[in-house]
């Protein structure tokens, strides 16, 4: 089905392509937060002047934004892997309609 157009574009057999758009937005934007946080730790730690308050938000600020990657590419990797053993393609939406 052709879900270009704006007759067909609605209907729920577009879903699947939909729910892929919004998939690959995500992990470009779970990169982009990732970065900004990392930004946003390290001026901490670099305004801080010494602070312990300051210093221990930046260093939490840092850890939680590794973590929140190491998380993200986790979670990928989990279900590449669960793809490859089980050949079910669970990183793709592909789900049928038929009215």
């Amino acid at each position: 089905m052709d879900c270009t157009s704006t007759d067909t574009a609605l209907g729920l057999n577009c879903l699947p392509d939909y729910f892929g758009n919004i998939l690959m937005a995500i992990i470009p934007l779970i990169g982009f937060l990732a970065f900004i946080m990392l930004l946003v730790g390290g001026f901490r730690i670099l305004t801080s002047a010494g602070d312990a308050k300051g210093l221990q938000a930046g260093k939490s600020t840092l850890t939680l934004a590794v973590v929140g990657i190491v998380l993200a590419l986790a979670s990928w990797l989990i279900l590449l892997t669960i793809e490859n053993v089980t050949g079910s393609p669970v990183t793709k939406f592909n789900f049928s309609f038929t009215p």
